[in-house]
């Protein structure tokens, strides 16, 4: 079962050129995301009171092109099923002429709230609607390489401020991408090309922390690592399409 959601781009989260910014995006695919579940019984209201609630761990986007603002568009959303540890999750944005602007496959745990520690999927799931649909063309997302970086290849760091978090109580994941493009501009990334974006979410990072962010460009790809007071937090691989 598909959850869709229209939007007419807000103009205060567009960048200098009046373009959505990558992670508003992301922040408006959690924000479907979470209409879905409150819609079926899984949102944060609901898990809450059973002291759980959902984290992401891995996450791919296609960017293919980014709205402008007040532009109409379509953002859809649908449960891909899951393998009892990671829950799988597909996005589709369209624009006004049915084109696909964005797709996205994520994979989430179940978090016990106290404890912070991942729980079995089998309770939350039981007979939820799943939909074999794959919005991208990773089927599965697998743990990225670890690449070494060197205190040369440091290019920001950012103290963890009261703003930057989510009802989770840590830097919501749509933050780590705002890094990571500030970052990226500093290497003259070009986000008006098409590109993939693929992250693994690995430890959380909370208040009065802060992130160190080490970047890199091969021949055809940019590594980022970003990394808090525990170790790393993201590791992210961008490339262009």
């Amino acid at each position: 079962m598909k959850y869709v959601m229209d939007i007419n781009t807000p103009s205060y989260v567009c960048d200098v050129h009046d373009r959505l910014h990558t992670w508003a995006s992301v922040r408006l695919c959690q924000e479907v995301t979470e209409l879905h579940g409150n819609a079926t019984g899984i949102g944060f209201n609901e898990l809450i009171k059973q002291n759980r609630a959902w984290v992401l761990t891995r996450a791919f986007y296609n960017v293919l092109k980014r709205p402008s603002a007040f532009d109409d568009i379509e953002l859809s959303t649908w449960s891909r099923g899951n393998d009892g540890l990671f829950a799988f999750r597909d996005y589709r944005m369209k624009n006004a002429e049915d084109e696909v602007i964005m797709n996205g496959t994520t994979y989430w745990v179940l978090m016990d709230f106290m404890s912070r520690r991942v729980t079995r999927l089998n309770s939350a799931l039981n007979n939820y609607p799943f939909d074999a649909d794959v919005a991208t063309e990773l089927i599965s997302l697998d743990k990225l390489p670890d690449f070494k970086y060197s205190e040369q290849d440091l290019t920001m760091t950012i103290p963890v401020n009261y703003s930057m978090l989510d009802h989770t109580n840590h830097v919501n994941n749509s933050e780590y991408i705002k890094w990571i493009f500030d970052a990226l501009h500093q290497l003259e990334f070009d986000q008006d090309k098409p590109f993939s974006i693929n992250l693994n979410y690995q430890h959380e990072t909370k208040y009065g922390d802060a992130i160190k962010i080490y970047a890199i460009h091969t021949d055809d790809s940019y590594h980022l690592k970003l990394v808090n007071s525990v170790g790393t937090s993201v590791a992210a691989e961008i490339k262009y399409l």
